[in-house]
């Protein structure tokens, strides 16, 4: 993988949650970011499980609502 790991989730985000990369930061989650609804945190995941080749349970979504807990969340599986 030629970039970092938070930047193709930076890249991720910004596609599916229509965001600007350079502004996504630790502080960036649901609570502060319009359009990162349940049908975009889905849609995201499922960007991150085929980015990565990692996959996901159910009960992990619900942590997943910053980049930090995204971040990390990957790394754990990677």
């Amino acid at each position: 993988m030629s970039k970092n790991v938070e930047q193709t989730i930076k890249d991720l985000m910004s596609v599916v949650l229509n965001l600007n990369a350079a502004k996504i930061d630790d502080r960036t989650s649901v609570d502060n970011t319009p359009g990162w609804d349940s049908a975009n945190q889905i849609n995201l995941i499922l960007a991150l499980e085929e980015e990565f080749s990692i996959s996901f349970d159910v009960s992990e979504f619900e942590l997943m609502v910053s980049f930090k807990e995204i971040v990390k969340a990957v790394k754990a599986k990677i």
